[in-house]
């Protein structure tokens, strides 16, 4: 099954395409956009502009086209707070009905800030977080406590709504504008009481212009990932970029390749909502989501397949969406969760490990050189050193000799330890890999230095020798002795019924 979720903001119009496989998991194939500045004038005239309608209406129908060719099933359109605030909104829906199609669902401002944050923890998992959605009309906020949504918020701090009211038809913001504006945003924020902030939080950024100051980040740190998700901005670097881009002239931004012609007329109202955002809430490092809304909107779709839901999203909803999102069962979960539980494992290890059984069917079906770049270029849960320490553990359970290059290429991201890290999942990947093949299952118990591996396979002619060096490799990693007590796995058995206590 393949699905699209249509989303028309403040600024642009942006379509993401996924596949669906199964157990709902998804992944997305193909995205688009425009900029259409749809919201733009609105804060003056209360009214959307009817050519940038008819702009939209346009792009509406290249993206039907787009959607028959890929043969999409399913097209979920929503709208935010340009629809939602306009006068002449519901005109602009019914036009859509009729010149394109598609039934657009108004996301209230509660909604837009719980499936903001749906998309973003799925894709961080971080359960204690403050989730903030900056786009060009609004700014939404979601504050949970362990994956619970306890409050939210919408600010009309808009990056592009902000530069229309403040910027008018200056070349840059004039002094006194600027102050203006600095202090229309320090009254609207809200402060660190407002919300049960503790060390545990973290605060999560989405949106076009978190990206964008990510992206121009890295390009002053010469970073080594061309990858923006988890990635890690301290509040310094918001800070001097934000300063650096009010002295300079929107044409001047639009040359920075970071930025380009569509950000560079809201970059700089953006990055200082950011910048006041993390100095009044005391964050000092903010982590990047690449995903967002439109994932949490075929999220919740998914689960209740349907497009609309009465009464709207609740937060209760969000709860079940990820209860399910993180509960999905793979091939060998029981034998993972005992392997990981045994004790050899650092937390870090702990999650890696889980991530390399998840993959292992990429593993058995990808050459080493492009295994690594597969893994690297995912948008995984794990931060940007875990990411790459399972890339090369997993490179490295295959060919040794390239994931020693890796490691070499990117050794400026890595920590002393993780040359220790590499070897010691490597040798546990050859033994999930060897476990797949076969279809067998298994279960794991350290006593002591001994470690007991419980192996139930429908294998009559097991390969042994594979076995008995994915042994070798983990007792050199390990300094553990390891037992292995093979049986017949009868068809379709569970590890609970094969392995009686």
């Amino acid at each position: 099954m393949k699905a699209s979720v249509i989303d028309l903001g403040y600024n642009s119009l942006k379509m993401v395409s996924y596949e669906i496989g199964p157990g709902n998991s998804f992944r997305a194939f193909d995205q688009r956009g425009s900029l259409t500045k749809i919201g733009e004038g609105l804060g003056e005239t209360g009214f959307l502009n009817e050519e940038r309608m008819a702009k939209v209406i346009r792009q509406l129908r290249l993206l039907n086209e787009i959607n028959r060719l890929q043969k999409v099933d399913e097209v979920l359109p929503v709208a935010t707070s340009p629809i939602r605030e306009a006068i002449n909104g519901e005109e602009f829906l019914r036009m859509a009905r009729s010149e394109a199609g598609l039934r657009f669902r108004v996301l209230s401002s509660k909604e837009e800030a719980l499936f903001a944050y749906l998309g973003a923890a799925m894709a961080t998992r971080v359960p204690d977080a403050l989730v903030f959605d900056l786009g060009g009309g609004s700014l939404e906020l979601a504050f949970a406590k362990n994956f619970r949504v306890r409050r939210t918020m919408s600010l009309p701090l808009g990056a592009l709504r902000l530069n229309d009211e403040f910027v008018k038809h200056e070349k840059k913001f004039e002094k006194k504008r600027y102050e203006r504006m600095r202090g229309l945003i320090e009254d609207i924020l809200p402060e660190r009481d407002e919300f049960e902030l503790d060390p545990r939080v973290v605060l999560i950024g989405v949106g076009g212009t978190v990206r964008a100051l990510a992206r121009h980040d890295q390009h002053l740190r010469d970073y080594p990932f061309n990858k923006l998700h988890n990635y890690v901005l301290n509040r310094k670097s918001v800070t001097g970029i934000h300063k650096r881009l009010r002295s300079m002239q929107a044409k001047e931004i639009a040359r920075l390749p970071s930025f380009g012609k569509d950000r560079a007329e809201s970059v700089t109202a953006g990055s200082l909502v950011v910048s006041l955002l993390m100095e009044r809430l005391g964050f000092d490092r903010l982590v990047v989501s690449t995903h967002g809304l439109r994932d949490g909107i075929l999220a919740e779709y998914l689960r209740r397949h349907a497009p609309r839901t009465a009464g709207g999203l609740t937060e209760t909803a969000v709860s079940d969406s990820l209860s399910s999102w993180f509960g999905r069962r793979t091939w060998n979960d029981e034998f993972v969760r005992s392997l990981t539980s045994v004790g050899i494992f650092t937390p870090a290890e702990r999650q890696i490990l889980t991530e390399a059984a998840s993959l292992i069917d990429i593993f058995l079906s990808t050459r080493s050189e492009n295994l690594f770049y597969s893994i690297l270029n995912e948008d995984s849960h794990l931060d940007h050193r875990d990411q790459l320490t399972l890339a090369l553990a997993m490179v490295h359970a295959k060919a040794p000799k390239a994931a020693n290059w890796f490691y070499t290429r990117y050794y400026s991201v890595l920590k002393d330890e993780n040359k220790g890290s590499v070897d010691l999942l490597a040798a546990f990947v050859r033994l999930i890999s060897v476990l797949r093949l076969t279809q067998s299952i298994a279960t794991a118990r350290l006593r002591g230095h001994r470690l007991k591996l419980q192996i139930a396979s429908p294998q009559r002619e097991f390969p042994d020798l594979l076995l008995d060096q994915a042994i070798r490799d983990i007792e050199e990693a390990t300094e553990l002795h390891v037992v292995t007590v093979m049986t017949r796995k009868p068809a379709g058995a569970q590890v609970s019924e094969v392995f009686r206590q």
